[in-house]
C-alpha cells in the first residue's frame, strides 16, 4: 500500500499510464477495476473503453492529473498538466489546483479569464470549485460560478441535483441573501425530506422573517427526524418567546401537563352538533374545550362503526402548539379509535382541505366561529 492509500499495482498502473508514450491496455483496465469498486461507474466505463480506444495525450494527461490532485497528490497533478498543450481541457483543473496550492489571487485571475470564454466543464468539477473557494473563505468568487453554473445546468436540460441547491443555498446564505437563499432550501427540502440541515435554515429563516409559528413547526420536525439535534431545541424555544406561549415553554421546562391550564373558556356546541363530522382543523386555537363535546359525540358512537371511521384533527397556526397538541392528544387517548392528531402552522389547501369542519378562533363569543368551504 502506498502512501496515498491506494494499492501498488495501482500506483503502478497510474505511472506507466503518465510514463509510456503508448501504454498497454492493462493499465487502463486497473484503473477502471478501482473506479468501479468505488462506486463510480461513469470513470469506470470510460477507462475501460481507453483500454480498446486509448484516448489523446491531453485527454489522458488531464484524467491522471484530476486522479492525483483528488488524492493530494498537487506536484504530480502540476506536473502532467505541464506536460501537455492541450490548455481548454485542462483549465478548469489547472485552476483547482491554484486554489489548493493555495494561490488565490492567481486562481481568482484564471477564474476571470475561464469565465469570458467557458470550455467544457462538469457539474461535479463546479461543485468543487465552489467547495474550494468557501474553504478559503473566498465567497467572492465562489458567486462569480454560480450564474455560470445554474446557466449550465439549464443549458443541458437538466434539473439541479440535491447537492446544487444544497451548495447554492449555503452560498447565498453565507453572503447574507436570506430571502434569495430560501427556496433552495425549499428545494432541497422536497428533494430529501430528511435531511435535517434545509429544515434549520428554513426554521431560521422564518424567525428572521417573525414568523415563529413557522419556524416552531421546522425545529420541531428536526426533532421528530433526529431527537438528539443541537441545535433545534435551541430554535424551538426561540419561536415559542416569540410567540409568548407560556405553556408551552412551561412544558419544555418540565411542568407537568395537568398543572397547566385552559385559556378562557369557548361555548361548546352540543355533541349532536357534530354528526357525521370525523375530521376537523382547528385555527388559532389555545384552548381545548371547543372539543370536549367532540370527544364526548365520538365516544358514544357504536365501537362496532367508530372503528371503521378514519379520525383527524389539525391544529393550525396555535399560540401555544406544543401546549395544545398534548392536550388535545391527552383528551382523545382513551377512545376506541385512534385519532390522528397533527400541529401545522398554517391553513393549506391542498392538506386540510377536506375536513368535516373547520373552526377559527375569535376574539368575541361564543370565541369561534366555523369557516365556510370558500373562506
Amino acid at each position: 500500500m502506498s502512501k496515498t492509500g491506494l494499492p501498488s499495482d495501482l500506483v503502478q498502473a497510474l505511472n506507466d499510464l503518465a510514463e509510456q508514450a503508448e501504454p498497454a491496455p492493462e493499465p487502463f483496465e486497473r484503473v477502471a477495476r478501482w473506479r468501479r469498486a468505488c462506486g463510480d461507474a461513469e470513470a469506470a466505463a470510460t477507462w475501460q473503453t481507453w483500454s480498446l480506444l486509448p484516448p489523446s495525450d491531453e485527454e489522458l494527461s488531464g484524467a491522471l492529473a484530476a486522479i492525483w490532485s483528488g488524492l493530494g497528490e498537487i506536484d504530480k497533478a502540476e506536473a502532467l498538466l505541464n506536460s501537455t498543450s492541450g490548455e481548454e481541457s485542462l483549465n478548469w483543473l489547472q485552476l483547482t489546483l491554484l486554489i489548493q496550492q493555495g494561490e488565490l489571487k492567481h486562481a481568482a485571475t484564471v477564474q476571470k479569464k475561464l469565465l469570458k470564454s467557458p470550455p467544457t466543464v462538469e457539474i461535479a468539477d463546479l461543485l468543487d470549485l465552489l467547495r474550494l473557494w468557501q474553504e478559503n473563505k473566498q465567497s467572492a468568487q465562489a458567486l462569480e460560478l454560480l450564474d455560470p453554473l445554474l446557466s449550465w445546468i439549464k443549458q443541458r436540460g437538466e434539473t439541479p441535483t440535491i447537492q446544487v441547491c444544497l451548495a447554492v443555498a449555503d452560498l447565498l446564505e453565507q453572503q447574507q441573501r436570506f430571502d434569495e437563499a430560501e427556496p433552495w432550501w425549499q428545494r432541497s427540502h422536497s428533494m430529501q425530506p430528511n435531511y435535517t440541515c434545509p429544515l434549520m435554515r428554513l426554521g431560521q429563516q422564518a424567525l428572521r422573517k417573525q414568523q415563529p409559528a413557522v419556524a416552531f413547526h421546522y425545529a420541531s420536525q428536526v426533532l421528530n427526524r433526529n431527537p438528539d439535534h443541537n441545535f433545534a431545541p435551541r430554535l424551538q424555544r426561540k419561536a415559542l418567546i416569540a410567540l409568548g406561549a407560556k405553556r408551552s415553554l412551561a412544558l419544555l421546562d418540565g411542568t407537568p401537563l395537568f398543572e397547566l391550564t385552559n385559556a378562557q373558556s369557548q361555548d361548546e356546541p352540543k355533541p349532536e352538533w357534530w354528526e357525521g363530522c370525523t375530521s376537523v382543523a382547528l385555527i388559532g386555537f389555545e384552548n381545548t374545550s371547543l372539543l370536549s363535546s367532540w370527544h364526548e359525540y365520538l365516544s358514544a358512537m357504536d365501537p362496532t362503526i367508530l372503528i371503521n371511521q378514519s379520525l383527524s384533527l389539525w391544529l393550525i397556526g396555535s399560540p401555544d402548539p406544543l401546549w395544545f397538541e398534548r392536550m388535545a392528544k391527552h383528551l382523545f387517548e382513551s377512545l376506541a379509535q385512534p385519532l390522528l392528531i397533527e400541529s401545522w402552522p398554517i391553513w393549506d389547501e391542498q392538506r386540510h382541505g377536506n375536513v368535516n369542519r373547520r373552526l377559527k378562533a375569535i376574539n368575541v363569543t361564543p370565541f369561534w366561529r366555523e369557516l365556510g368551504q370558500s373562506e
